[in-house]
């Protein structure tokens, strides 16, 4: 019998079609990427990726393989709210895991918040990110934010078995560092399970480039052309420093490695994207091998 390919899946977060190089973005977007644009040129570009507009059904299609509206997770809602999949719904990491993968979430899961819904109680050994969005990031300095009535947004981690917990507030600060935060988990975990010569599933949810769409420290400036540009240099090169992981840890051929995004572009002034420098009436996204 084959041996089973690790799989490492990288979404990006509201990245718009037109964001990359690879599909006429790039400089023009006042940010190259050249990581993802050699990612795409060694592997497969799918063209028709279709999906929801909203990051939780596009989420929620991509775990279980059905439209949104059956799983009973097809609209983002606010924290303290009833949200997330269905308990009897099967995700990948469920039917991975079944299979013999070792399973890990680093990023944002929006598919839920509470305990029975989180990533570890839906096939994921182990976890670490947001368990909503990125702009709650934002409420800590908002004008009038009660945290009675709307909870602190926090960082979480967890593995199977056990409840989550809180690791660090989630504000603007730790929103700029999560990203380079959940690239070094991701690398940690693929090393420890290739270490142990068990197949994995690294699924690798980044919050680039949601909004607030504010850079990692060692980004700010880096283009000259504002954060939105920063943001997009900055997910390259963190897509790069995992594409490294996998070649260092001599693995390569044993890996399904895929980049996508789960919807349209952001559409926020000051950090609005673009679906290309062509009019496009659906939103698209991509999925690259």
């Amino acid at each position: 019998m084959p041996s089973l390919p690790n799989i490492v899946l990288i979404l990006a977060d509201n990245l718009g079609w037109g964001e990359l190089g690879c599909y006429g973005g790039g400089m023009l977007r006042g940010a190259p990427t050249p990581r993802i644009d050699a990612l795409a040129a060694q592997g497969m570009r799918f063209l028709n990726f279709n999906v929801e507009s909203d990051c939780v059904p596009t989420r929620a299609a991509l775990m279980t393989g059905r439209q949104a509206i059956r799983t009973g997770a097809f609209q983002s809602m606010p924290a303290g709210l009833p949200q997330g999949l269905t308990r009897w719904e099967i995700t990948l990491a469920q039917l991975l895991s079944g299979r013999g993968y070792a399973t890990g979430h680093f990023g944002k899961w929006h598919l839920g918040d509470v305990e029975g819904r989180l990533p570890t109680d839906r096939g994921f050994d182990e976890w670490y990110g947001i368990p909503r969005t990125s702009n709650e990031a934002q409420h800590t300095t908002a004008l009038g934010y009660d945290p009675i009535r709307t909870p602190l947004p926090y960082i979480m981690e967890g593995v199977a078995g056990s409840p989550s917990r809180n690791v660090e507030l989630f504000d603007l600060d730790s929103r700029r560092t999560i990203d380079r935060e959940l690239v070094d988990r991701t690398a940690s975990f693929m090393q420890r399970q290739t270490a142990a010569g068990k197949p994995f599933f690294a699924y690798m949810p980044i919050t680039q480039v949601h909004f607030p769409t504010i850079c990692h420290p060692d980004f700010v400036g880096h283009t000259g052309h504002g954060e939105m540009a920063d943001s997009l240099a900055e997910m390259d090169h963190n897509v790069g420093l995992i594409l490294d992981a996998v070649d260092r840890l001599g693995i390569a051929n044993d890996t399904l490695f895929l980049f996508g995004s789960d919807n349209g572009p952001e559409f926020r002034t000051p950090w609005r994207g673009t679906a290309g420098y062509w009019r496009s009436t659906y939103h698209t996204s991509r999925l690259i091998e």
